[in-house]
């Protein structure tokens, strides 16, 4: 049976987790667990964006799972930039989905929601390739990356 939760749209959750599930593995007394998003690879356990502000760049990675055991480390143009900070805010996927046609759906639910498994860093306005690199409490490491493509 395929249940359709109602909180979420567009395939994503109002904090930007795409739908899926919790995988627990026992083995022996060793516990372990990690989100699986519904039709993609276990390794999908984040997301970046990357926006152009004002002299610079501003790097965000949801990482749906995160727990404090985690590290989120950025690189910039292939050189270490270290542990991205945790904030709270918007997913811009979440943001995104709406943005068309906020006033119409906004009125729908779910809005999007402030979460707390973000991470910022933020890159000279020169940079042209960043990657995002994820290791989970059990040693598990996930990648995303991000480059500037030139027009013309």
């Amino acid at each position: 049976m395929l249940i359709i939760s109602p909180w979420m749209t567009f395939g994503i959750a109002s904090d930007g987790t795409p739908k899926g599930y919790g995988v627990y593995e026992v083995k022996g007394n060793a516990l372990t667990w990690y989100y699986k998003s519904t039709g993609f690879d276990k390794s999908e356990q984040l997301r970046i964006a990357v926006d152009e502000l004002t002299n610079q760049k501003r790097v965000i990675a949801n990482v749906w799972n995160a727990d404090p055991e985690w590290k989120i480390e950025c690189w910039l143009d292939g050189k270490p930039a270290g542990a991205m900070e945790r904030i709270s805010g918007f997913d811009p996927l979440a943001l995104a989905q709406v943005a068309d046609d906020s006033e119409k759906t906004y009125k729908r639910f779910p809005k999007p929601r402030k979460t707390e498994h973000l991470f910022l860093c933020h890159a000279p306005a020169s940079t042209k390739k960043v990657q995002v690199v994820v290791t989970d409490r059990f040693g598990n490491t996930y990648e995303k990356s991000w480059e500037e493509h030139l027009v013309g």
